[in-house]
């Protein structure tokens, strides 16, 4: 159950008296002028909002990210003809759509990157012919019988 409270003066600080149990039925709203202006809950349920608030923004942001790695992938497609030509063995690192550096040392190139880019998305590649392929065994199945 909502339990309302109105305010009367616009600049009047407030006090308010709630017990715990108040607000184990619902939140508390807060109006003025027959207008919700504000909400009281459990600091719980404020914790779980704020939570929740965070993983949303994580998720905005991490989908953001894929995006632009997707867009820094397909240019390091694009010009890999090129590449193959000037760059050929070494790594090279993408950033809107460009060369940025390069190295035969993806370690140290990705340390330059991250200096000199922090938290912006810059794909690092190979520039080779053939894709690497990676073999990884598969665990056996065993049945008992």
């Amino acid at each position: 159950m909502v339990k309302k409270i109105a305010l009367k003066e616009t600049q009047a600080p407030y006090s308010l008296s709630l017990d715990e149990s108040q607000l184990a039925e619902g939140p508390v709203i807060l109006e003025r002028e027959g207008q919700p202006v504000a909400a009281v809950i459990p600091i719980a349920e404020y914790e779980r909002f704020r939570a929740w608030k965070e993983e949303q923004a994580w998720r905005r942001k991490h989908k953001e990210h894929l995006q632009a790695l997707r867009a820094e992938r397909e240019a390091f497609l694009r010009l890999k003809p090129q590449l193959l030509k000037t760059h050929k063995g070494l790594f090279v690192a993408i950033h809107h759509g460009e060369v940025v550096d390069c190295d035969a040392d993806n370690q140290e190139l990705a340390k330059r990157v991250m200096t000199r880019f922090k938290d912006e998305v810059v794909y690092i590649h190979e520039v080779s012919e053939e894709p690497r392929v990676l073999e990884l065994p598969s665990p056996e199945l065993v049945r008992n019988a």
